[in-house]
């Protein structure tokens, strides 16, 4: 899958450079010309947009790009966070996100996923926990996880990254990785939000 950063700067960012070779760097109201952009990833560069009024606005012609969208900013917020995924957008994160973090975002988001960072996602849990009626978990789904893939989810319900249940668990983020491809399969979910949200008894709408 392509990777279109829009973004005012004149070059790509070393990291993002580093994380896809071949990621081009274009104008943010330019997207929506660019061959292609349809099916490719863009990441919204939102470090020059000062308000968030300019954010969705940028957010929304990104969209009319491509349905999946990823938002960068200096100093995520939780207000923003949902404000932005409201509008449709696939993920929001740090600015300054590592070349390892943005590969894990990327395959995140292109399997049809969401993505936020893990301690905007312990917010929401708990927002959630406030506002809406506990329901019961799928049991068949959960009884079917090994005794390891239950930790990991457990963990993944707490907000956890997985560079934190990996040393949690003593084992390494590419087997972090492989039990929640696992996981997700046996419990019907697209990503770590609706996970966390499946493991606190939290109800997931999975019918998009």
């Amino acid at each position: 899958m392509d990777q279109l950063f829009l973004s005012d700067g004149n070059t790509l960012a070393a990291r993002w450079r580093d994380a896809f070779p071949d990621a081009r760097l274009v104008a943010p109201g330019a997207a929506a010309a660019i061959a292609g952009a349809a099916d490719a990833l863009l990441w919204l560069d939102g470090g020059r947009i000062g308000d968030r009024e300019g954010l969705e606005r940028a957010a929304r012609q990104a969209l009319e790009a491509s349905p999946r969208v990823i938002v960068m900013r200096p100093a995520p917020s939780e207000s923003e966070a949902f404000a932005l995924l409201s509008l449709g957008v696939s993920g929001y994160c740090h600015l300054a996100a590592s070349p390892v973090q943005l590969r894990e975002i990327a395959g995140v988001v292109a399997e049809g996923g969401i993505w936020m960072p893990p301690e905007l996602l312990r917010r929401l849990v708990g927002l959630s926990r406030r506002v809406v009626s506990p329901t019961s978990r799928d049991a068949a789904g959960v009884e079917s996880l090994t005794e390891k893939e239950f930790a990991v989810a457990s963990l993944v319900g707490g907000g956890a990254s997985n560079r934190e249940i990996a040393e949690r668990l003593a084992m390494s983020e590419r087997t972090v990785k492989s039990h929640l491809s696992s996981i997700f399969r046996k419990m019907d979910v697209r990503d770590r939000v609706q996970l966390a949200l499946a493991m606190n008894d939290i109800p997931v709408d999975n019918s998009a």
